[in-house]
């Protein structure tokens, strides 16, 4: 038992000054409007292509991008449409974030999130690319968990969206590790180890700005 609990207090301290040691770090969030250049049904192209470039020279310092934000009315009438969110630089992809299917959702901005990338600007602008496609039949997910405005759930950005990339999940009859459920003195020390850490998280919060696109 005391060997037990030396292992979890030590776990605990670990979790603390691990979130102690993790540097603060400026979030950006990308916004994606809708323009004079959309027709009235969508802002896609005839190609079914819609891109939005943002500026090196508005920006400052390399940047982390986690989030889009966009208007509603650049997906116009396109709800049966599949497409795909990527971000070039230079004509390069720098990041994606996956595909997404609009079907029936309403609210007059989306969020979207999706893995990280740094954006220099000392390397040329950042362009948001949006691509209509006809999905595989029998592929993976590119469908989107979501949640309406003013649910509750995730608050006054509207819907937040993770893409789903494959098909990760495990099937029907997988085989699913059980745990042992640790000792009531074990859990007060790992409570307290990550309530620690927590309290931590939170005085380094991230710093988010907005940055408008030029195009």
């Amino acid at each position: 038992m005391r060997d037990l609990l030396t292992t979890v207090s030590a776990a605990a301290a670990a979790v603390t000054l691990a979130a102690a040691s993790a540097p603060a770090y400026a979030a950006t969030v990308l916004n994606a409007n809708w323009n004079e250049s959309c027709g009235k049904a969508t802002c896609f192209n005839d190609k079914g292509v819609f891109t939005q470039t943002w500026s090196a020279k508005d920006a400052a310092g390399p940047m982390t991008i986690g989030k889009l934000l966009m208007d509603r009315g650049i997906l116009g009438s396109l709800d049966s449409s599949t497409f795909r969110i990527s971000f070039t630089l230079n004509g390069a992809e720098l990041g994606s974030w996956g595909s997404y299917m609009m079907a029936g959702i309403g609210g007059d901005e989306l969020s979207f999130s999706g893995e990280a990338f740094t954006w220099n600007p000392e390397d040329g602008d950042l362009t948001l690319l949006l691509e209509i496609y006809a999905p595989k039949k029998g592929g993976g997910g590119g469908f989107s968990a979501f949640s309406a405005p003013d649910s509750g759930f995730q608050g006054e950005d509207g819907f937040e969206m993770e893409g789903i990339a494959g098909t990760d999940l495990p099937g029907r009859g997988a085989d699913l590790e059980a745990s042992a459920a640790p000792e009531p003195a074990s859990w007060a020390l790992m409570i307290t180890g990550f309530g620690l850490a927590g309290r931590t998280l939170r005085r380094r919060a991230r710093v988010v700005a907005r940055l408008q696109p030029i195009r």
